[in-house]
């Protein structure tokens, strides 16, 4: 089995790990790299994943939470589930590379991910499962402009934003 490739150009180092934890194969410096991040996803919710072994926080988006509903026709509906069920279609078990952008306060690595050189956040957004993260980025703003006027997801009834619903004690 290929071991997985953990690429940490910050400290400027390649490092070959194997994915069942054994001690780094070999280690040689990257010449002017971005700090990245390449390994199997598995994912946590609608937009935190891991890569390999590195928690990682999607920049730019702010997925329903797990547990959060939403409401369309004076009914609820699990849209949290359905933002983690969508982060998962496109990226669990699959090999990721994510460009490291920042650290969250959590400790999370920040950075924006594709899969087959295709953004894994931005479907998210166009499908009405995640908001664009504004206070961060105005990247996916144009994105979740259209899945509003479409009323895609969330947007064809009401919900709180995460945020607002996280602040409030993440009670529905």
């Amino acid at each position: 089995m290929l071991g997985l490739t953990l690429l940490v150009a910050a400290a400027g180092w390649l490092l070959n790990a194997d994915p069942d934890g054994a001690t780094p194969a070999a280690a040689e410096p990257l010449e002017g790299a971005e700090s990245r991040l390449v390994g199997v996803a598995r994912v946590i919710d609608g937009d935190t994943l891991d890569v390999g072994s590195v928690r990682v926080r999607l920049h730019g988006v702010d997925a329903f939470e797990r547990g959060q509903t939403c409401e369309l026709d004076g009914d609820s509906w699990a849209c949290g589930t359905a933002a983690t069920q969508a982060l998962k279609a496109r990226a669990e078990g699959r090999r990721l590379i994510c460009a490291v952008m920042d650290t969250d306060r959590y400790g999370r690595r920040v950075a924006r991910c594709e899969r087959d050189g295709i953004d894994v956040a931005l479907p998210l957004v166009e499908d009405g499962l995640a908001l664009a993260y504004r206070r961060y980025s105005v990247d996916y703003v144009d994105a979740e402009e259209a899945a509003r006027a479409r009323g895609a997801g969330a947007w064809a009834g009401s919900f709180d934003r995460p945020e607002q619903w996280r602040r409030r004690g993440r009670r529905g």
